[in-house]
C-alpha cells in the first residue's frame, strides 16, 4: 500500500515537472518569434508661406490719354461733307459725352450706307421737305442754282435743322467745337467706331416717343438719345 502511494505521488510530480518545463519552454519560443511592433516618430517639415514686406514707396501720378502724331499723311476728306458732319454731331450732340458724340455721326454713315437713304452725307443730314422763299419765287427769270429752299418746320431728319433758329456757329475756335470735327473726321477718313450703335438708323430723346419706335429694334441708349434700327 505504500509503496502505490509513492509510486503516485512520483508519477504526478514527474507530470508537474514536465508542465513546468513545458511552460517556460513555450514562454522562450514566444519570446523569441513574436517581436513587439516598433513605433517610428517621423517629423514632418510644414511650409509657412511668410508674406514679404516692401518697404518702398510708390507715387502714382494723374494719368491722361496722349494722341500721337501718325507718321503717315493725313487723310483727306471732302470740306463739305466734314462741314455737314461736325455740324450736325454739334447740333445734335454738343451737351452729351463723347460717346453720344459718335453716335449720332455714326446713324449718318449708317443711312449713308443704306439704299433708303440718300448716299451722301451732306444729302442725308438736310434731307426733308423745303419751300422756296418768297423773294426767289417771285422771281421766274432766276436761274434754279439761285433759288432759296427753307426745310419745312418740324418735317426734317435731325430736328436742329427745322427747328427755326439760327444753324451757324458763331464761334468755332472753341474747345467743343474742334473736338466735335475731330470726331467728325475720325469718322469720314477712318470709319471708326463703326459697331458702336450696331447699325442703327434711326434715334429719339427720351423725353419723347414717337410712334415709329415701337415697329423698329432697340439698340441702345446713350446719355439722353435712345437708338433704334429699321430692320
Amino acid at each position: 500500500m505504500l509503496k502505490f502511494k509513492i509510486g503516485t505521488y512520483l508519477r504526478f510530480f514527474t507530470v508537474f515537472l514536465l508542465g513546468v518545463v513545458l511552460a517556460v519552454a513555450l514562454e522562450r519560443y514566444y519570446r523569441t518569434s513574436i517581436k513587439e511592433p516598433e513605433i517610428q516618430i517621423v517629423e514632418i517639415e510644414k511650409i509657412v508661406e511668410v508674406p514679404k514686406i516692401v518697404n518702398k514707396t510708390i507715387t502714382v501720378k494723374d494719368t491722361r490719354i496722349i494722341y500721337q502724331p501718325s507718321d503717315t499723311k493725313p487723310v483727306k476728306v471732302d470740306p463739305e461733307e466734314l462741314e455737314c458732319m461736325t455740324l450736325n454731331i454739334y447740333r445734335e450732340a454738343n451737351n452729351q459725352s463723347l460717346a453720344g458724340q459718335i453716335a449720332v455721326g455714326r446713324v449718318v454713315m449708317n443711312r449713308v450706307q443704306d439704299r433708303r437713304f440718300p448716299n451722301s452725307v451732306c444729302e442725308v443730314i438736310f434731307e426733308g421737305p423745303t419751300y422756296e422763299s418768297w423773294t426767289t419765287k417771285n422771281n421766274p427769270t432766276l436761274p434754279d442754282d439761285q433759288r432759296i429752299y427753307y426745310p419745312v418746320r418740324d418735317r426734317c431728319q435731325f430736328s436742329w435743322y427745322c427747328d427755326g433758329k439760327p444753324d451757324e456757329v458763331e464761334d468755332r475756335t472753341t474747345v467743343r467745337w474742334k473736338a466735335t470735327e475731330d470726331v467728325a473726321y475720325q469718322i469720314l477718313a477712318f470709319n471708326r467706331w463703326s459697331g458702336l450703335v450696331e447699325g442703327a438708323t434711326h434715334y429719339h430723346a427720351d423725353y419723347v416717343k414717337p410712334n415709329w419706335s415701337r415697329i423698329f429694334k432697340l439698340i441702345a441708349k446713350i446719355d439722353d438719345h435712345i437708338f433704334y434700327r429699321s430692320e
